[in-house]
């Protein structure tokens, strides 16, 4: 997929959408010496097979039957481009493929159905479904989306939220988790969604530890980290107290 200036027919940006060789038209460049008369020597070559292989026709001297065997051409069908211009997409016959300039919209969606979509997250946070918003956006793996649910959620219902999360959306729950504190002010409102987390899933996890290690150990360090920034402000403030 090419992206063009049209007004100075310049050449801005190539996009290659398959890397897959043994497709037709995905490479570039041809080596020099695969060259002939008659194309690339990898398409002499399967012809040479399939003369080989034909059976002979009756009165013929030659057992070229003339039928040739061709690679599937890597094609594009069709190009969209979001409203804002920040996200497009392309079909092709490897799928569908989604650029976008903002790091946090990875389209990942997860058991994705119609009934799935932004404005139901919103509506089910009005009418106070928190369990049921969280599940939509955890389905969406939208970042911003996930965390506009996370902080609406009221502390006192937090624990009934984690308790409807199903196992398979635990260790994505804590990769959230742990993105969202990272830079988030309100630190014992995170820490409460882990300890509830813990409490409720903590047995299964334990189980099950080689498949949340990884998103566990995410989790970790960013606690680790906030905690080593709150004693290092904790401590001032007493040596501060102790001296007035």
């Amino acid at each position: 997929v090419c992206i063009y200036e049209i007004s100075q027919q310049i050449l801005l940006k190539k996009f290659q959408i398959s890397f897959n060789r043994s497709l037709d038209g995905v490479l570039d460049e041809l080596h020099s010496k695969n060259l002939t008369d008659g194309g690339p020597m990898d398409d002499e070559a399967d012809s040479a097979d399939e003369i080989d292989n034909a059976p002979h026709l009756p009165g013929a001297r030659r057992a070229d039957d003339g039928s040739r065997r061709s690679r599937v051409e890597v094609l594009t069908m069709q190009v969209a481009f979001s409203p804002t211009g920040r996200e497009w997409s392309a079909v092709s016959g490897e799928g569908l493929h989604v650029y976008s300039l903002d790091e946090d919209m990875i389209f990942d969606p997860l058991a994705l159905t119609e009934a799935v979509t932004p404005s139901a997250v919103h509506k089910n946070l009005k009418s106070g479904k928190f369990g049921a918003a969280l599940l939509m956006s955890l389905h969406l793996n939208e970042f911003g989306l996930v965390k506009a649910v996370i902080e609406d959620t009221p502390y006192e219902s937090i624990a009934n939220v984690v308790r409807s999360i199903g196992h398979e959306h635990i260790s994505q729950l804590i990769q959230f988790l742990s993105k969202c504190m990272e830079d988030s002010p309100h630190l014992e409102y995170y820490l409460q969604w882990c300890l509830e987390l813990l409490q409720s899933h903590g047995l299964f996890m334990e189980k099950n530890r080689g498949k949340y290690l990884r998103s566990f150990r995410a989790l970790f360090r960013v606690v680790q980290s906030r905690f080593v920034d709150l004693k290092s402000i904790c401590n001032d403030n007493k040596y501060s107290l102790e001296f007035l």
